[in-house]
C-alpha cells in the first residue's frame, strides 16, 4: 500500500478521541449505547465479541471498539463483501498460488482441489497478475 492509502487508515483526532470517550463509559452505559445502535451493527458486535472470546481479555469491549472503527472508515459507503463461496474460492486460489511457488506440481494440486490442469494454470495465471499489480506500479 502506498503511503497516502495507508493515511486514509490513521486515526483522526475526533475517532480517538470518540474510542476514549467510549472506553472511559461504565459497563450499563456502554450496554445502553450499544443497545441503540442499528441491528447490522448488533450484529456485528456479536459476532466480533464471539471471535474475541478466549483471544483477548474483555471481548465485548474489543468488538465494541472494532465496529466502532469500522464504521468511522467504512459508514455511509455500499461495500462488496463476498459471500462464503466466493471468498472460499479466492483463498483457494491464494492457497494454490503459493503451493506452486513453495513447489508443488501442477498434478498434485489438481488431484489436491480436484481441478482440472487448465483451471489451475489458469488461477496460477491470474494470482501471478494480480500480485505482480499489488507489487509494481502501474505507470500507464
Amino acid at each position: 500500500m502506498s503511503e497516502q492509502q495507508l493515511d486514509a487508515f490513521a486515526q483522526s483526532e475526533d475517532l480517538q478521541q470518540l474510542l476514549t470517550e467510549l472506553d472511559s463509559l461504565k459497563p450499563e452505559a456502554r450496554k445502553e449505547i450499544f443497545n441503540r445502535l442499528p441491528a447490522m451493527l448488533q450484529s456485528l458486535v456479536a459476532l466480533f465479541e464471539s471471535e474475541l472470546k478466549g483471544a483477548v481479555k474483555n471481548p465485548e469491549q474489543h468488538a465494541q471498539r472494532l465496529v466502532v472503527e469500522l464504521a468511522n472508515y467504512f459508514g455511509g459507503i455500499q461495500t462488496y463483501i463476498p459471500r462464503n463461496d466466493r471468498l472460499k474460492t479466492m483463498l483457494r486460489n491464494i492457497a494454490i498460488y503459493n503451493a506452486h511457488n513453495r513447489g508443488a506440481g501442477i498434478r498434485a494440486l489438481t488431484e489436491e482441489h480436484r481441478l482440472t490442469e487448465v483451471q489451475v494454470y489458469t488461477i496460477i495465471k491470474e494470482q501471478t497478475l494480480a500480485e505482480r499489480a499489488r507489487r509494481q506500479i502501474n505507470l500507464f
